[in-house]
């Protein structure tokens, strides 16, 4: 005896997911992710600031520019971010509809501060190695090794800075591009929440039909949106039995019930000319343009009409 177990009856896996996600409200996950991503671009934003005057006090304009670059960036998205939060909170269809659009401006200047970032890291490198020389030389600096790691506090001297910086940079270029793949894909994926939940506020049945499982009715059919296919053929027809009995017989052989029996002596009905009595019996041959032929055909000879008169 087999123990495999049954196939599954019910929707895939997929379905389900899927149509419990849009069963109940995006309310809450576009407040979660609003908040969020307020936060994180307001650090990004004190972070930057602070930059500036450090790079003014060790002679790095450029890199005091583009810190007030990003930080206006972040700052926009910090602002966008929280009307979201306001929106997504009192629910407010001309709000969400504000902020669906405004999503897409935020996730482009995320995604344009994460190139800004990758570009400048590589193009400005000696100006950062250069600062993080000149921060670290005779100061101390703390290791860690791992999250929860020890701690290892050390002086560096020139050499040995520039040393350490030049592998802060190496580290943080592989940080960079990673950061700005996973900066494109959840941008991408915050716009559609932020526009799925208008949708849903416009019509809370959004979705739902979308998602349904295909009916075990209609499983191995043809897709019920589409025409059927042309059938060129058609289907066998079903068996029917004979009537009891040989068939009837008459004089003659046998002959369907809806014709006059046929006696064998019977010959098929003669045909004679011109049909109808009558019909072209006074037609002189001087009218007739067929007569020369008619003539030669009666005769057996080849004279001509001329000869024959």
């Amino acid at each position: 005896m087999s123990s495999r177990p049954p196939p599954a009856t019910g929707n895939p896996p997929a379905y389900g997911a899927v149509a419990r996600a849009y069963q109940s409200s995006l309310r809450p996950v576009v407040l979660v992710l609003s908040l969020i991503t307020a936060i994180w671009s307001l650090i990004w934003y004190i972070n930057l600031f602070r930059d500036i005057n450090v790079d003014k006090d060790h002679g790095q304009p450029k890199l005091a520019t583009l810190a007030i670059a990003l930080g206006s960036l972040y700052i926009s998205v910090t602002a966008i971010e929280t009307f979201g939060i306001v929106a997504a909170a009192t629910q407010r269809l001309a709000l969400v509809r504000i902020y669906s659009i405004a999503a897409i401006v935020s996730s482009l200047l995320v995604i344009g501060a994460g190139f800004v970032r990758t570009i400048t890291h590589f193009t400005l490198k000696s100006a950062l190695i250069d600062e993080c020389t000149e921060i670290s030389t005779g100061g101390d600096i703390i290791f860690r090794f791992g999250i929860w790691g020890p701690t290892v506090r050390d002086h560096l001297d020139a050499a040995e800075a520039a040393q350490f910086c030049k592998n802060a940079w190496s580290h943080d270029s592989a940080n960079e591009i990673i950061s700005l793949i996973v900066e494109i894909v959840l941008a991408g994926f915050f716009c559609a929440i932020a526009w799925s939940y208008y949708k849903q506020l416009l019509d809370p049945n959004f979705g739902r039909q979308k998602v349904r499982a295909p009916s075990q009715q209609f499983e191995n059919s043809y897709p019920q949106h589409y025409n059927p296919p042309y059938l060129a053929y058609s289907a066998p027809s079903g068996t029917f039995a004979p009537p009891p009995g040989p068939p009837p017989l008459h004089a003659g052989g046998y002959a369907p019930s809806y014709a006059p029996a046929y006696d064998g002596s019977m010959k098929p009905p003669g045909y004679e000319g011109p049909g109808i009595a009558g019909y072209g019996e006074n037609k002189d041959d001087k009218d007739d343009p067929f007569a020369d032929f008619e003539t030669v055909k009666k005769n057996g000879h080849g004279e001509s009409r001329d000869a024959l008169v």
